[in-house]
Formats: C-alpha cells, structure tokens, sequence
C-alpha cells in the first residue's frame, strides 16, 4: 500500500511540475520562516531558565510614594537584602548585584581593553545562580575582597587557553587575582555580565540605624532564594510589615511611603516595567512574531488548499476510478492527505536548509539580535518537533482537499467530468480573501513602523545631536586639566565649542530626592532627574533659554550652586516666576538662575520630565581612594567639514594628555540611535517578512490563475472569435481577484489600525495613522496581483483560439 501511494504521489508531481514547484516552494520558505521564527520565540520565552533554581529566584523591586509622585525601580537599598532575610526565616538566601557605572579599562602585561558588563556581587552567588565553572571553586571564589570572577572570553582575551587562575588584572585604581573563570552567559540571560567583582570590597553598614537610613537610597539589584512553589502574591504582607519596622518613621518625616514586590526571575525579561532595569524585552513583539509566523504559514497553507481544489477537475476521473476498483472514501482521503503531507515533508527538508543559508549567509541574526543556531546534533528533540510540525502543516494544508476530492461521486466524474461548485469556488474565494487580509496588513504594518521611525529620527529633540563627539575623560587628574584641555583643543578651527557632562543624552539620568521651593515659596520633597555639567553645556548642545541665563563662572555665585530648570519642571511646580527658586539637591543647594526649552533628555517613548541642569563639585574635594573612579564626559561641538582630520587631532591630543587609556570616542547621535534599534529591527523584519508573505501569495496566484484560465481555455477562445481584446479578457479574468483584493484591504486596515495603534502606545511622541497608508497598500496588494495573473492570462489571450475550439 505504502508502495503504491508512493509511485502515485510521485506520478503526480512529475506530471504537475508547476504545481508541485509552487507548493513545495511557498512551504519551503513558510517553514523556513516560521523555524527562524520559533529559534527567536523559544530564546524570549526561555529567558533565564538555564538556573536550576530558578523557580526559586526572585528580583525585590521597589516603588518610591514621595508627596504622590511614584517612582519605581529595580534597584534597591544596599541594606535591603540583609534586613529582609534577617526579619523572615522563609527567605532562604539573598544576593545583590551592583552595577559599576562606568567602562573599565583592565590591564594585563601589555594588553587593556575596555569592557562594560561590570557587577559587584555577593560571595554567595554561584550558590544561588547556576554557572559553568571552568576554573576555580565557587565556593571561594569571591570571598577575597581583591579576586574577581570573569568570563570564558574574558579570560581568553588576556591568557588564550590557559588557566589563568592566580592570575592578576588591574584597573585604574586596583589589582585583582582572577579566582575563577565560568562559561559565558548564554544569550537569553537578562543579566549579563563579564566580570564579577567581589561585593566584600565594598563598605557595609553593620549598624542598625545607618542601613535603615540607606532604605531610601538605591543602588543594588537584589534577589532573594524563596521555598519551592513560593507564591509571590504572599510577599505583600513582608512588605507591608517591612515597611513598618524599618522605614515608617523616616517615611513620615519627609512625606514618603514605600513598597516592594517580587519579580519571578523567569518572568523578567518580558514581564518587567521598572526604572533602573537592565534592557528587557517586549511582549508587543513576541505577539508580532507569533503572528508573523502564523501568517506566513497560512498563506503557504492556503495555496495548498486553493490549488488542490482548483485541480479537483483533472482529478475527477481518478477518484471516479478508484471508486469504482474499491476505494473507499477514508482511503481516499488517507491518499491525498498523504499527498500534502508528502508535500509538506519535502518542504520541512528545503525549509531546514533556507533556515542554514539564511542564518549563516545573511544578516538575519544582527536584525533578530541573537545568535541563533539550528542545532540538530546536539538538540535531537528539536528534530522530533520539527518532523511533527511537518505533519500538522500536511494536515492543515491537506485536511479539506482530502475531504472535497474524496467526496466527488464517480458516475458524474467518469460520464461528464465536474465543474467547480459554486460552495468549492466559494471557499477558495474566502480563501484568497484571507490571504490579502494578511498581505496588506503587513504591508500596512510595515509602512506605519517607517512613517513613525522617520517622525523619530527628524522631531526636534530640543538639541543639536549632529557633530557632537563625546569623550570619556577617565580620572580626577585628567579632569583637572580640563583648562589645559580647552585651551589645546579651541585650537583648532574644526572644534567649535566645548563643555562636559556627567551623564549622556539618552542614557538612564540620576533620580533623586530634593527640596524644591512650591508655588507658595515652601520647600518640598519631590523626586527629580539631574545631570551635572560645565561651562557652556547649553550653546554647545545647541539648546535654548526661554528665561534667565546660563552658567558662568564670570560670576561667583554660579560657582556649584545654581540650576537652570526645563519648562516642564516649571509647569509641575507652579511657579509663575521661576527665577530664584529654591533648589536642595543633595550637596547642590541653590537657586534657579534660568529655565532651558524642554529637551528630550530620555528616548521618545518617554513624556518629558522635571528635570534640573547643576555644575559639577569641586573634585579637590574627592576622597583620594575615589580620585582613579572619577570620570567626566568631554562633549565637543565639531564642523561638518573633515571630520576624520579633527578627529585625528583629538585622538594625538589624548595621547598626550591621557596616555595611560587607550583613545576612544563616540558620536552623540549614533548614541541617540541605539534607542530605538529594537524598533528599527523589528521594522526591517516586518518588511522581510511581509515581502516573503507577497511572493508566496503571488506563487499561489500565478498557479490559481493557470488552472482557472486552463479551464476556461474554450471560453476565452470563443470570445476572442467573437471580437474580444486581450485586454477585456485580462480584465475579465482579473475582475474578481481585484473585488477580494479590495474587500480584504477594508478588513486588512481595520486590523492593522488596531495592531500599530497599540504599538505606537510604547511611544509618548508618535506619528498620527494616515489613511493613505491603508490607501497604498491596498494599491500595491492590488497591483502585484493583478500584473501575477494578467502575466497568465496575457498568455492564454494570446494563444489561437482555434487550438482551443478545433475538438468541439
């Protein structure tokens, strides 16, 4: 039986060749698109689970009440950790994270690189947190206060394959001995890291009332080790009776309440919406994905049906004769199913092979930003998943061919054929329908993350991003040459101006506590972001005063305790005359001498926020065990003109004034784009895709318009006898497709407007949705159509009519 379905499947496809090609290509390249697809789902879905205990871990996050201006973060108090565990048995165990702040330049004999993924950490950890140890015990491993935990490719960066254990690196303030070395963390960890430092190098607080005063301070990302199946509706009632014990009566003092939560660990990556937190990802994507996916494969899958019920007609006497010989209709049925399954099989084997090309042959992995690998040796279950996907797309795609073509009664097959039903044509007229629902809604969907990318990158932020050349100046010493600097460096004509920062433009800004003058002139606590900066911050940035001035030091008073506001902070506090409010910012108190036109200091999917601009300490005042740590953004203000020539300038400069640091600089605007890289990736994919998704529709097309102008051959023969042009019979032919074409552009704008207007909620400044977006996709969709089947029919009309009619 299996011998005999085969030799018939296989007549088929030789017989057919086109339209074996076209089904065998449109799966081909569905499957290959949807395993390229699933590799990305299964690494988001599976964030973190790599730890054994991961079940177990927790991330404590932290919401600030401060005068009802909420404020939430992933970061905690340094204390928190010890305290909780100290007040609750249940808390098995505890370890804290903090992040270093700053690039770090590691030094062995002659080799420094830079490297960013920089933790303290808990000696505790490798007990908490599962890791391939390579080398070393992590038992001890950070126990010292001097030794440091580092990746695989940080290790063979400095050491190549050898063990590097007692091994010592130094930074600019100290030198550590590497104690142990652990595989580097697989890609879907949501905290990554290439060195740990050990957190005993730190200073703690072991009295009581200190760490209770740091509760209101954030610093350290803290997970707690729960029991088994620990439900994190319970931590509440800790919280609650946290908060009461240990910060209620600070809170009173300064208007404040506070609570915390817990964060499953593997619920992080997809689930977390907090300040402070390491990049995450984006539900929104993960739904698009998914149906990216299933919208590819039911175009495939709907190819499938339409061409197989489109050849129900050439088939009519087989299935008549098998009947007749015995066949039964579960037989029948078994065969065509068959058929598709076969089909789908050999599409899952060109499929598996696109998926390697297009993993190791173009870019696909940048866009998707994983390393994603299709592994068969070494995963043998992923092989087991795919062949049983194979089947369900045989079945999907094969289910209602096998249940019309095995329904059609052989006496009418074998005396006078059958024509198409007006229920088959029906059917695949839905069909079709379905699938330019799909094609323009991607289409749609794709022009909308364009329109809003190009409002993105041409808004008006508030300041100039172009030419601005940002420079790392590493240590106090370094910083206190900065008079030397500018007066070196204004030498040259392409540097046009000059001043420092604290933070960069679009990085995460410093939020803290301050007391701020209200409309009715009282001090208040709030919570407020803050940079500081130099001398002419505001005319190298290119930004605008609408009141008062900028820093000068012409006037002493400017001299470390002044503000300039944004407009915003203005309107959150009431103030009719901004000028000379009171500002209490930690060691900054002073007054505000002007107010700064509302800049984009964060990426446009955030609302612009009270924010304040203050000079820089005096760093003679800096703790000489602090001085090495210090670093300072250098900004300069370039021409346009040899940009190469001025930089070449800066890069001998720095060799003079910092030989100790390699020179490395980066461009403010390149900086700005890495914002909205998940969007710009998402928007290239989408577009990929949606163009996958109008190839296999027109490979579907073309093969549905050669059956249907093959059976209509004698129609069209005799109208062009009767005088019709081949232009009447193209559109004759075309009509219908053009009606389901527009019809599914009605419904294709409705679901797209929907799905982009939910996206462009995770942008607070956002392009409007034109209509003619839908408008032009609904004439491309309709374009590509009809040119896929006026080319077969342009054929037919032209062919003689009388090699149609000569047999009649």
């Amino acid at each position: 039986m299996l011998r005999n379905f085969l030799k018939v499947t296989l007549r088929n496809l030789y017989r057919e060749k086109i339209y074996a090609i076209i089904n065998i290509s449109g799966l081909s390249l569905a499957i290959a698109c949807c395993l390229i697809l699933g590799l990305y789902l299964r690494s988001e879905l599976t964030y973190d689970r790599h730890h054994t205990k991961y079940k177990q871990i927790f991330r404590v996050v932290n919401e600030f009440n401060i005068n009802s201006k909420l404020d939430s973060f992933a970061v905690t108090s340094q204390s928190l950790g010890p305290l909780l565990a100290g007040d609750n048995p249940e808390i098995k165990d505890f370890v804290r994270f903090r992040v270093t702040g700053e690039e770090r330049l590691f030094r062995h004999k002659d080799d420094t690189f830079y490297w960013d993924n920089i933790y303290f950490a808990d000696d505790n950890i490798f007990n908490i947190f599962t890791h391939n140890v390579i080398y070393g015990d992590p038992k001890t491993a950070l126990v010292d206060p001097t030794s440091v935990a580092v990746c695989e490719s940080f290790a063979n960066k400095y050491f190549g394959d050898t063990n590097p254990i007692g091994e010592t690196i130094s930074d600019d303030v100290a030198t550590y001995k590497i104690t142990l070395v652990f595989a580097d963390l697989p890609e879907n960890s949501h905290l990554k890291y290439d060195v740990l430092l050990s957190y005993n190098s730190m200073p703690d607080q072991d009295d009581a009332t200190v760490r209770r005063q740091l509760l209101f301070l954030v610093s350290d990302y803290t997970y707690l080790l729960m029991p088994e199946d620990y439900d994190a509706r319970d931590f509440k009632e800790i919280s609650d009776s946290f908060y009461e014990r240990h910060m209620a009566q600070i809170g009173k003092a300064i208007n404040s309440t506070w609570r915390c939560w817990l964060q499953p660990l593997a619920g992080i990556h997809l689930n977390s919406d907090v300040g402070y937190d390491e990049p995450t990802g984006n539900k929104l994507y993960i739904y698009g994905f998914t149906a990216v996916a299933i919208f590819i494969l039911l175009v495939a899958c709907i190819n499938y049906m339409n061409l197989a019920t489109a050849r129900a007609a050439k088939r009519a006497k087989e299935v008549g004769m098998r009947k007749i010989l015995g066949s039964g209709r579960m037989r029948l049925m078994a065969q065509f199913l068959g058929e598709a399954i076969f089909f789908s099989l050999i599409a899952l084997v060109f499929g598996i092979f696109l998926v390697e090309l297009a993993l190791n042959l173009t870019p696909i992995n940048n866009l998707l930003h994983k390393p994603l690998v299709l592994d068969l040796v070494n995963e043998p279950g992923l092989l087991g998943w795919m062949l049983a996907f194979g089947l369900v797309i045989g079945l999907m795609s094969g289910i209602y061919p096998a249940l019309y073509l095995s329904s059609i009664l052989p006496l009418s097959a074998l005396v006078s054929g059958i024509r198409a039903g007006k229920g088959n044509i029906r059917f695949r007229q839905i069909l079709v329908l379905i699938q330019f629902i799909i094609t323009v809604s991607v289409i749609a969907c794709t022009l909308l993350m364009a329109l809003q990318m190009l409002y993105v990158s041409r808004k008006r932020l508030g300041f100039d991003k172009e030419n601005r050349v940002i420079i790392t100046l590493r240590g106090a010493d370094l910083i206190e040459k900065m008079p030397t600097i500018r007066k070196e460096l204004i030498k040259n004509s392409g540097i046009l101006g000059i001043s420092t920062s604290s933070h960069m433009i679009g990085k995460d800004t410093p939020i803290n506590v301050a007391m701020i003058d209200n409309s009715d002139a009282v001090l208040e606590e709030t919570s407020i972001k803050h940079i500081m900066v130099g001398d002419e911050f505001l005319e190298v940035m290119g930004m605008q005063l609408s009141e008062g001035r900028d820093f000068t030091k012409k006037l002493l008073t400017d001299v470390g305790n002044t503000f300039v506001v944004n407009e915003t902070m203005v309107k959150k506090m009431g103030w009719d005359e901004p000028l000379g409010k009171r500002i209490q910012l930690g060691m900054s108190s002073g007054r505000v001498i002007g107010v700064v036109k509302d800049f984009h200091f964060a990426s446009l999917h955030n609302k612009v926020e009270p924010f304040a601009l203050h000079r820089f300490f005096d760093t003679q005042n800096i703790p000489v065990q602090q001085r090495p740590r210090m670093q300072r953004l250098l900004i300069l203000n370039i021409a346009g003109e040899e940009i190469s020539r001025t930089l070449s300038f800066l890069e001998e400069k720095f060799a003079e004034f910092d030989p100790k640091h390699p020179f490395k600089f980066e461009f403010l605007d390149d900086s700005l784009d890495q914002l909205y890289l998940s969007e710009q990736r998402l928007m290239k994919l989408i577009g990929i895709f949606a163009a996958v998704c109008i190839f296999i529709s027109c490979m579907g097309l073309f093969g549905l318009a050669a059956f249907t102008t093959e059976q209509r051959s004698k129609e069209i023969a005799i109208r062009k006898v009767v005088g019709a042009s081949t232009w009447q019979i193209i559109t004759m032919l075309s009509k219908n497709i053009l009606l389901l074409v527009l019809g599914g552009a009605v419904i294709a704008s409705l679901v797209s407007y929907y799905a982009m207007d939910e996206w462009l909620t995770g942008f607070a400044y956002r392009t409007d949705i034109a209509p003619w977006v839908f408008l032009l996709s609904a004439l491309v969709a309709a374009g590509v159509a009809f040119i896929t089947v006026a080319l077969q029919s342009f054929k037919t009309a032209q062919t003689n009519p009388v090699n149609a009619l000569r047999y009649e």
